[in-house]
C-alpha cells in the first residue's frame, strides 16, 4: 500500500511541476510560482526535502522567481537548493547542474556577473563531460556563458562563443528552429557592437535572454 501511495504522489508531483511550467509558459509566473510551491509541499510532506523531485522543484521555482523579478528570494532559494542538491545529489548530478545553472542567471541579474560566470563555467563543464558536447542543454548552457561574457566586456570571447552556438545549433534544431535563429541574432548583435567599438555590459538590445533548466 506505502508503494502505491508512492507511485501517486509521485504522479501528482510531476503533473504538479508540468502545470507549473506550462502556466509560466502561458505568461502565468504568479500562478505558476504557486503551482510549483504546492507541489514542493506534497513531495516534502511524503519524502522530506532531500529527495530529486523536491530538490528539482525547488531548482524550477528559482527560475519563475527569477521571471517575477524576486531576485533576492531567487538567490535565497537558489543557494541552498544548490548547497541541497551537492550534498544529497553529489556534484554529478543532472539535477545539481540544473540548480546551478538557474542560480547563475539569478546572480548575473542580480548584479554578480563574476560569480556567475564561475558558474556557469562549471555547468558547461559538466554539460559537455555528462551530456555531450552537441546536447540542446550543452548548447544552451554555452549561451548562457556567453552573455555572462558579454556583460563582463568580453565581447570577442562572446562572440567566438555564439558562433560555436549558432553552428550547433544549427546542426542539432535546424536553421529555421527559433533556437537557432534566436542564436544568429545574438551573434549578430554583438558583432555590431565590436564595430561600434565598446559595448554596455548588458545583453546586447534584442538578444535571447539566458534560459533556465527545468526537470519534469
Amino acid at each position: 500500500m506505502a508503494g502505491f501511495r508512492n507511485w501517486v504522489t509521485l504522479i501528482r508531483v510531476h503533473l504538479g511541476g508540468r502545470r507549473a511550467a506550462a502556466l509560466v509558459e502561458r505568461g502565468d509566473p504568479t500562478a505558476g510560482a504557486e503551482a510549483l510551491t504546492r507541489a514542493i509541499a506534497l513531495a516534502d510532506q511524503q519524502w522530506s526535502a532531500a529527495n530529486p523531485q523536491s530538490i528539482a522543484l525547488r531548482s524550477n521555482l528559482v527560475h519563475v522567481r527569477l521571471v517575477l523579478g524576486d531576485l533576492t528570494a531567487a538567490r535565497e532559494l537558489g543557494e541552498r537548493t544548490v548547497a541541497l542538491s551537492r550534498q544529497v545529489l553529489g556534484e554529478d548530478h543532472v539535477v545539481t547542474w540544473n540548480a546551478i545553472n538557474n542560480l547563475a542567471l539569478v546572480l548575473r541579474a542580480d548584479g554578480d556577473p563574476a560569480r556567475a560566470r564561475t558558474l556557469h563555467e562549471q555547468e558547461l563543464a559538466a554539460s559537455r563531460r555528462l551530456r555531450g558536447a552537441a546536447h540542446p542543454d550543452t548548447i544552451t548552457s554555452m549561451s548562457n556563458l556567453a552573455q555572462c561574457l558579454f556583460r563582463l566586456g568580453e565581447a570577442e570571447a562572446a562572440r567566438d562563443l555564439f558562433e560555436e552556438v549558432a553552428r550547433l545549433s544549427r546542426d542539432v534544431h535546424g536553421a529555421d528552429d527559433p533556437r537557432t535563429r534566436g542564436a544568429l541574432d545574438n551573434l549578430a548583435l554583438v558583432a555590431v557592437a565590436l564595430d561600434d567599438g565598446g559595448w554596455s555590459r548588458e545583453p546586447p538590445e534584442g538578444a535571447v535572454d539566458g534560459h533556465g533548466r527545468a526537470e519534469p
